[in-house]
């Protein structure tokens, strides 16, 4: 009903209706609805060869009227849908929509004269005002326009105007139909020409004064080149200092982007400068450098210094950070040179040397306390054993002996902690000598084969087989066994335990890797701290021990610990 449409009828597919959507009854005649077949007039569809059918005009069956038909096949085969629309308001519609319909509008269009479709017998199709147009007989503009397949274009006269006429030949399966020819007039060409000419004098003034001042800055041009050519050996002088020193240099333009990238900061990143320069940097995916662009992005207004500790692709490292902003002669910021110190020694020697005093400090107060209160205990340990052999009650005498056994026991349990602080407390027996280290590694390894293999641990040693030391043998193996125990404790069956020895520029080193769970962040601080331990039959000596044998040897104990594991390197300096 919204669309004007006559009739729908369903067909099933042997072509019989299964529904329509009226039931019409006409003057003096009453049809059955339920016995149509329409197989021949949808057969195409039915049989599969096409999805759409146009059937077109036909004659009404019932009353003198025509209908215009299409089909449509149903979905899984199973037919077809047939439209009926009244001839005459199809035509209608034609009309609406038709080539005359769509020349008169294009020809209604501001500056278009006229617009007409034309071929050798005639006009078929034109604009409204459009009452006369030369033949191809006797145009030979028009007729060369037939046998070309681009636009000709000519100015000619329409109705006693000047008009610019555009003709295009129209083709159908490579043959000439006919020719459209459009014609716009000269009017707004004719005002483009004025305005052209206005523009050509304007330009030409313009040119002139142009001509004025590029002469001008010609000159002001080679003052520049001067000032500039200074500038390039300053920034390049500057570049090369900055290229060359041994602090890691980067600059950073005002837009975050890397201009400089020295081979010292390669190495602290380990990065290549062809991997981060022209990028920004707070877009880099390189470990340590997010913690540098937080620095600068804190405030960069005025010269700033920082310490701070940061993990990179080499593990932990301390730096110390001077950022420093460079202005361009408007005073805006052109970009930041950042300067970075690696004081990952001094200040790793500046916690051992904490470290050692508060061990000294410690021994001392072990050996103060451990004297004053080891006189006490023995007396009640003496006072203990006269209770249990002279004053036996009569009564629950065996209540008796197991409390004077108790107290006995604790007094001897105390008395083995003083011990332990006065063994603390007192210098160490130290004698050096020179040692093969690869010998020395391998008696170590051989004391933890027996327990590696039971355990399913890879357990290895390797190294440089000519190195010698001058060291304390029997105290150097007791603080990397303590080292070698502690990693055996921290990894399950089937884990691996690596210990490698090297000499550095001035010293010797050995590290002793797991792959545990790593050392929990709140112990890292308190691991060599006297009787700390997180272990439940520690004793908090292990570490502290060998902290104060590694220190007698100049050297000093440090650890790298993850998720992944933890590495004690002991650093001793050749003598």
């Amino acid at each position: 009903k919204e669309n004007n449409i006559y009739r729908i009828n369903i067909f099933d597919n042997k072509g019989d209706r299964v529904l329509t959507n009226r039931v019409i009854e006409e003057d003096d005649h009453i049809h059955g609805e339920e016995n149509v077949n329409r197989y021949k007039e949808v057969k195409p569809i039915l049989t599969g060869k096409v999805t759409e059918l146009i059937i077109g005009l036909k004659k009404a069956m019932h009353v003198d009227e025509q209908r215009f038909a299409v089909a449509l096949a149903r979905s899984g085969k199973r037919g077809a849908i047939v439209v009926n629309m009244n001839a005459e308001d199809f035509l209608r519609f034609r009309k609406r929509i038709g080539l005359g319909k769509i020349l008169q509008d294009i020809g209604g269009n501001m500056g278009i004269e006229y617009v007409a479709l034309q071929d050798s017998q005639g006009i078929l199709a034109a604009s409204s005002n459009v009452k006369e147009l030369s033949s191809f007989a006797g145009d030979d503009f028009l007729f060369n326009a037939t046998h070309g397949d681009s636009v000709f274009t000519r100015v000619t006269n329409f109705q006693d105007r000047e008009v610019f006429e555009a003709i295009r030949g129209l083709y159908f399966n490579n043959k000439l139909t006919g020719v459209i020819r459009i014609g716009i007039t000269l009017d707004e060409i004719r005002s483009l020409e004025a305005r052209t000419v206005n523009r050509l004098i304007i330009i030409s003034i313009i040119l002139a004064t142009i001509s004025i001042i590029v002469l001008s800055i010609l000159i002001t041009n080679q003052n520049l080149k001067i000032i500039s050519e200074e500038f390039r050996n300053y920034k390049s002088f500057t570049n090369s200092f900055l290229q060359n020193i041994k602090e890691s240099g980067i600059t950073v333009a005002g837009n975050l982007e890397i201009t400089l990238f020295n081979s010292s900061a390669e190495k602290l990143f380990s990065v290549s400068r062809d991997e981060v320069l022209g990028k920004r940097i707070n877009e880099l995916d390189v470990k340590g450098i997010d913690e540098i662009y937080q620095l600068l992005s804190s405030n960069t207004d005025y010269y700033k210094y920082f310490e701070i500790r940061i993990m990179t692709a080499s593990g932990e490292k301390y730096l110390s950070v001077n950022i420093t902003p460079n202005y361009n002669l408007s005073k805006g910021l052109e970009s930041n040179t950042i300067i970075i110190n690696d004081i990952t020694e001094s200040k790793k020697l500046e916690e051992q040397t904490k470290r050692n005093e508060k061990l000294i400090a410690m021994g001392e107060l072990a050996s103060g306390v451990a004297h004053e209160v080891r006189n006490p205990i023995n007396s009640i340990g003496m006072i203990a054993q006269r209770l249990s052999s002279e004053f036996e009650p009569k009564d629950a005498s065996g209540e008796y002996k197991s409390i004077t056994s108790l107290l006995t026991d604790e007094v001897n349990r105390i008395n083995k902690i003083i011990t332990q602080f006065l063994k603390y407390a007192r210098p160490l027996d130290f004698h050096l000598k020179e040692v093969d280290f690869a010998k020395f590694m391998n008696e170590v390894h051989q004391l933890f084969c027996d327990q590696a293999e039971k355990r399913d641990i890879s357990f290895s040693v390797s190294g440089d087989p000519d190195l010698v030391v001058k060291i304390d043998p029997e105290l150097f193996k007791q603080t990397i066994i303590n080292i070698v125990q502690n990693a055996f404790e921290a990894v399950k069956d089937n884990g691996r335990i690596t210990m490698r020895y090297f000499r550095t520029n001035h010293s010797f080193e050995v590290n002793v890797a797991d792959n545990g769970s790593g050392i929990l962040p709140e112990d890292r601080t308190k691991i060599f701290d006297l009787y700390y331990t997180s272990k439940e039959e520690g004793t908090g000596l292990g570490l502290s021990i060998s902290q104060k044998i590694i220190s007698q040897h100049n050297g000093r104990i440090d650890f790298d610990t993850g998720p992944d594991g933890t590495t004690f390197k002991i650093i001793v300096p050749l003598t």
